[in-house]
């Protein structure tokens, strides 16, 4: 995001306030676009599990018989010969992320 950026919202005019014309309060805020370094896949479900695959990846090492396993796809199980990315590499084809230590 660039700082000269204004992504603030104005606030709701009087017709607008919460309780005129018994109507609820409505949030409003700036959806930002998604980078070139992100997948980013058409379908809501593939792009749901893929977020929260890498969010997770972020906080946890997965392991295997106590070993550590460094994953960088996923396959749905009604799918199983499609792999889906997790991560986007800087040269756009998607890899594993760095190694961290």
């Amino acid at each position: 995001m660039r700082e000269d950026e204004d992504l603030s919202c104005p606030p709701p005019g009087p017709a607008e306030e919460p309780g005129a014309e018994a109507e609820d309060y409505v949030f409003r805020f700036p959806l930002a676009e998604p980078g070139p370094d992100q997948v980013g896949y058409e379908d809501p479900l593939l792009e749901l599990i893929r977020g929260q695959l890498a969010d997770l990846l972020d906080v946890v090492v997965l392991t295997y018989r106590g070993k550590r396993v460094l994953v960088d796809g996923f396959r749905l199980l009604d799918e199983s010969d499609t792999v889906h990315d997790i991560f986007a590499s800087a040269s756009g084809a998607n890899a594993a992320p760095p190694e961290k230590r």
